[in-house]
This record gives C-alpha cells, structure tokens and sequence, in this order.
C-alpha cells in the first residue's frame, strides 16, 4: 500500500506544484493505491489536510468495528474473558489515540512543527 501527496501547501508557489504529468497546477493530488484498489482525488491544496482527516476517520471507524469482531472470531475458546477485553480495549485506545492525535494537529492557532 503506497501513498502519494503532492501540493498540500497554499503557500507553495503555483510553479512548484507539478501534477504527475510535470504540467503546474494549483490542486493537491492524492493517490492511494493497494494491490485490489487504486483511488485518486484532486482537491484545492487548502482543502488537502481535510480529505486526509476524513479518511482517517473512515479508516478509524472501520477498524473500531472490525478490530473487535476479528479479534473474537480468531481468540481460542480456552482464552480468558479478561484477556479478550484487554486486547479489545488496547485495539479501541490505540484507535483513538491515532485520530486524536491526527485531530490534535488541526485545531487553529496551533502550528505544526514542520
């Protein structure tokens, strides 16, 4: 799985924005790709940090609802409860973990460091 962004800064000046084709242009390009999908999308560069947070968000939703529900078809009958919950647990905190911190970055007035 590869993912490619170009031109996410409105700052940046229209001749260094290239598309794939080398011609300039003033929209972000993200393309995603695995080895059953491949997904593209131009948007306004201002508009970049939003497609990614809303893709975070979907990839965040997935897994809350099927880390869990492959985490209980796979755990032997033998395991202990307690254990199967932890895991869970862990699985759902990491989740909100990852898009607290990806939301964290987004409020305004707060400058990344890069």
């Amino acid at each position: 799985m590869g993912a490619d962004i170009e031109g996410v800064d409105d700052t940046t000046p229209e001749e260094m924005v290239t598309s794939w084709e080398g011609l300039p242009t003033r929209l972000a390009r993200v393309r995603i790709e695995t080895s059953e999908l491949k997904a593209e999308a131009a948007v306004p560069a201002s508009q970049t940090r939003r497609l990614l947070l809303t893709i975070l968000d979907t990839l965040v939703v997935f897994g809350a609802v099927l880390g869990p529900a492959l985490t209980l078809q796979a755990v032997p009958a033998a395991f202990p409860t307690w254990a199967t919950a932890g895991t869970i647990a862990g699985q759902l905190a990491m989740l909100a973990l990852v898009a607290r911190s990806a939301h964290r970055r987004e409020e305004p007035g707060r400058r990344s460091a890069n």
